[in-house]
């Protein structure tokens, strides 16, 4: 079977190389998708694409001896798809072609099996985009927007993407597209139509709403593979982009079903959940400990890091094992109270298996279905009240305050439709938490906080006690908001909370010895002085991991200013510290080409 090629077109603004860059990422190890290296008429490092250059008189000698699929021109440029690529949509392989809308006429008579992928957006949202770039004042942009479009040849195969929503969306969006056609599949975009879910997945990818008994039936054909994987990712997509309050709650209590239930003696079994983003924030290493202290029942299953430098798993294992069955999970929280371990031996659920193998390579990440997610994997762990921290802000995955309000009222209904207690509160996350950022780092931060020492980062410490309090307003023997305040307060004064912590950390396996931050170090200066306006956590994040962590538990960044503070050309950002010379160059590297610190 012939493969397709793709021609993907769009505006200035559109946000199309974004969306083609994001989706070569995602689709890096598939061997049935190509996309093309296009020749150019400009040197070779300029713009934002790894593009063959070539001169003018070159470029004509090459067009002319039929070395092109396809040219055309474009802003005094010459572009050129090179001829070999007909060979791999010979052999079945998809092809995708970063075009222009005017060339598309050129594209009959090409290929047999073609697809033109328009990219698109609002003129407000294209204005703001290009505004942005500041390389055209408002006239010009004006004027751009003002350009006649070329129609598209008749008859050819088109599909247009909305881009005006989140970039991950986007690019999970043209990636559906780019794998709905593979060798060995049919025509038919849901296969096969004998499946008793086809009209349910059908009926999702038009938009409309589906019931719990029919997402139960859609899903359990999933888990036995009897969908491809494009229409899954075409599922996700769709489910991703539009999910009613009753869906979530459709899809919540289904999710919960593919795991095995777990359940407890207890009256009440007390969980927190973070929807993440922010660096450092290992509030939950201390949370446990006080709630732990107090008596209630805590077992806390985290996870461990995807993208960030280190997961609350892998903080917890540079002092305790954590790779716990749920029998070892009930004899340390009967010993303890409380127990901070891997969930990765804990509620496993096949339909997770799934869902994780797309979403993941695809970074498809909705609030909705995250909310189903948490609050299902709540449901099947015996969890009956649990509290979850929204943090926002530019580099959160919720950026803005009202976008967290809006979650919590989300996880509140959904919750008590599941039977749950949840308290779901907005904190602002526009800059890390703690100073360490990587496993050991941050414990050392925890450490600080547990031990009462006076460097103790205060913004941590802060935190961890208010969401103790949320979570201790529960236990039956504290009438009031103030004194479940005072109480936590008095558990970590008072080293109890500590002592707790050393008691779950032996009855989990202590570590010994514990790991350590990592022994080579560097510093990164600030390379203007001024005030520290911002911190990009993403970059940090990034700079972070590579060091090595989280595998180098040693790993990672202290930072040394925070935001709103003074500091001088050369002053000190952070500290990078790692465990090996490779680690420790890799991050010098990465910060010297963008600290992360944004400084006016």
């Amino acid at each position: 079977m012939e493969g397709r090629l793709f021609f993907v077109v769009g505006p200035s603004g559109s946000g199309k190389d974004t969306l083609l860059n994001g989706a070569k990422l995602a689709l890096a190890a598939d061997p049935h998708v190509v996309f093309a290296q296009r020749v150019i008429t400009r040197p070779a490092g300029v713009g934002n694409e790894d593009h063959m250059p070539c001169d003018m008189a070159e470029f004509e000698r090459r067009a002319g001896s039929g070395d092109f699929l396809i040219h055309w021109s474009a802003h005094g440029l010459r572009y050129g798809i090179p001829i070999h690529l007909a060979d791999n949509l010979a052999s079945g392989q998809n092809v995708v072609i970063n075009g222009s809308r005017a060339a598309a006429a050129e594209l009959v008579g090409k290929a047999r099996n073609v697809t033109l992928v328009e990219i698109s957006a609002p003129a407000e949202l294209i204005a703001q985009r290009l505004m942005a770039r500041g390389r055209e004042d408002a006239a010009q942009v004006q004027s751009r927007l003002a350009r006649v479009t070329p129609k598209l040849p008749a008859g050819i195969d088109s599909v247009v993407i909305h881009n005006d929503a989140a970039v991950e969306t986007g690019v999970a969006r043209l990636v559906s597209i780019l794998t709905s056609s593979r060798p060995g599949d049919e025509a038919s975009p849901v296969r096969p139509a004998s499946l008793p879910g086809a009209a349910f997945l059908r009926a999702k990818l038009n938009g409309e709403e589906l019931t719990e008994s029919q997402y139960r039936l859609l899903l359990t054909e999933f888990v036995e593979h009897k969908h491809s994987e494009s229409d899954m990712t075409r599922f996700l997509v769709a489910a991703t982009g539009a999910l009613s309050i009753a869906e979530v709650t459709a899809i919540a209590k289904v999710r919960s079903e593919f795991a095995e239930r777990v359940t407890w003696d207890e009256p009440i079994v007390v969980d927190k959940h973070s929807l993440g983003g922010v660096p450092g924030s290992r509030i939950t290493m201390i949370v446990v400990p006080i709630v732990a202290a107090h008596g209630l029942a805590m077992p806390k299953a985290s996870s461990r890091a995807i993208t960030s430098a280190a997961g609350t798993a892998d903080a917890m294992e540079t002092v305790a094992r954590v790779d716990l069955d749920i029998h070892d999970v009930r004899r340390v929280v009967a010993a303890a109270r409380g127990c901070i371990v891997w969930n990765g031996k804990l509620n496993h659920s096949a339909l997770d298996d799934v869902m994780n193998s797309i979403t993941r390579p695809l970074k498809l990440d909705s609030v909705k279905w995250s909310v189903a997610s948490i609050l299902s994997k709540k449901v099947s762990a015996g969890v009956t009240h649990v509290v979850v921290d929204l943090p926002y802000g530019p580099y959160a995955k919720l950026k803005t305050e009202q976008q967290a309000i809006e979650t919590a009222d989300l996880l509140r209904t959904v919750g008590e439709a599941l039977g749950l207690k949840v308290e779901a509160c907005p904190s602002p996350g526009d800059q890390p938490i703690g100073r360490g950022i990587g496993p050991a780092l941050e414990v050392r931060d925890v450490m600080a906080v547990l031990e009462g020492r006076p460097d103790a980062p205060d913004d941590l410490r802060n935190k961890a006690l208010a969401f103790a309090s949320r979570i201790l307003r529960w236990a039956p023997d504290i009438s009031s908001e103030a004194a479940a305040k005072s109480r936590a307060v008095e558990l970590l004064g008072s080293g109890a909370a500590k002592q707790a912590f050393d008691r779950i950390i032996d009855a989990q396996g202590r570590r010994a010895p514990a790991a350590v931050p990592g022994a080579m170090a560097a510093e990164v200066p600030a390379k203007s002085s001024g005030t520290v306006c911002g911190i990009n956590g993403w970059r940090i994040g990034e700079i972070a991991r590579a060091t090595g962590a989280p595998w180098d538990f040693g790993g990672g960044l202290e930072l040394r200013v925070r935001t709103g503070e003074q500091v001088k050309a050369g002053d000190a950002l952070y500290t990078i510290r790692s465990n090996t010379p490779n680690g420790l160059a890799a991050a010098t590297a990465a910060a010297a080409s963008d600290s992360g610190f944004e400084i006016a």
